[in-house]
């Protein structure tokens, strides 16, 4: 059977201000190529713990904003803590396209105002002080959907093609406090290659452009950000037990533009590890997961933990 144990976890980790809906490690290392046939519906819980790093790459309490009409320092509630429940609909087609595997995947979610929330929050204070960012109010975020997801095989390769875009359906207003959203659009490119040196081991390696639209009612649009993944995965079994780690690097490689935001290019990379387990193999299984940030600039980072349960329907084998 070919596994897929998902989780976007770019849902939870908690983005920031200017930084767009992506963040890297968002999938493991299987994820970026197309589901077996069949449904799959993953149900998720995780859990981030956020500070904020300057240019710098130091934590830090003053967040610099040089934006026109904005002061040029704020004082922030450093830690920004979330919580967000995921449910995914995830379809592995039959047949070919292209010559290729493919599948479909859309994504609603239920979270607390995140980190990037946050930092939306404090760069939008048009006077010096101290802020602080107490929300814990629950709602629906944005809502992600992959229409294109397609993978070719060839000997011990698979290459994947990815496009996914974030609809702005969580609730947002200008300069809100209990905003679940951010406001506009976003556009994800993805290629992937992955190599199976033996069986039951996998390397992948992926590279993705975000590329965002103006955020409403702001005169506002960040820049693109690239991101490059690298992950493995190891077999345990037959029942298709596995345990993998991953690792992201993130970069803005475009300008913002218009009169509002933060104007500071920002990065991030991470590393962590998961490990999956099947209660009915083919049918219902566990997952956890841990992220840590590091190489932090101009952004929230920290620690996030996610677990959850795939449940599989009508599957087959490719």
């Amino acid at each position: 059977m070919k596994k897929i144990i998902l989780l976007l976890s770019f849902f939870i980790q908690g983005l920031v201000f200017s930084q767009g809906h992506y963040t890297g490690s968002a999938f493991n290392p299987n994820d970026y190529f197309a589901p077996h046939p069949g449904w799959i519906i993953p149900v998720w819980y995780g859990y981030a713990d956020m500070n904020y790093y300057n240019g710098s790459g130091h934590k830090s309490d003053q967040l610099i904003n040089p934006a026109p009409g904005n002061p040029t320092s704020l004082s922030i509630s450093q830690n920004v803590k979330t919580d967000s429940f995921i449910l995914m609909a995830i379809y592995g087609g039959k047949g070919k396209i292209l010559g290729a595997d493919w599948g479909m995947m859309m994504i609603p979610m239920i979270n607390s105002p995140t980190a990037n929330i946050a930092l939306d929050y404090y760069s939008s204070q048009t006077g010096s002080g101290t802020y602080v960012f107490t929300n814990k109010t629950i709602g629906f975020g944005d809502l992600y959907i992959q229409p294109v997801w397609l993978s070719w095989k060839k000997d011990k390769w698979t290459y994947a093609l990815n496009y996914g875009v974030w609809a702005p359906t969580g609730k947002y207003e200008p300069h809100g406090l209990d905003n679940g959203g951010l406001g506009y659009w976003s556009h994800d490119i993805r290629l992937a290659a992955r190599v199976k040196p033996i069986a039951k081991l996998s390397i992948s390696l992926a590279a993705t452009m975000e590329i965002n639209q103006w955020q409403k009612d702001i005169d506002f649009k960040e820049g693109s950000h690239l991101t490059i993944d690298f992950g493995g995965s190891y077999g345990l079994n037959n029942r298709g037990d596995e345990v993998g780690f991953f690792s992201h690097y993130t970069k803005q490689v475009g300008d913002d533009k218009g009169t509002n935001g933060g104007f500071l290019t920002d990065q991030i990379a991470g590393i962590g590890g998961y490990g999956s387990y099947w209660i009915v193999p083919k049918k219902i299984g566990l997952m956890g997961r841990i992220t840590q940030n590091f190489a932090v600039e101009n952004r929230f980072g920290g620690t996030a933990v996610q677990v959850g349960v795939n449940f599989l329907f009508s599957s087959e084998e490719h």
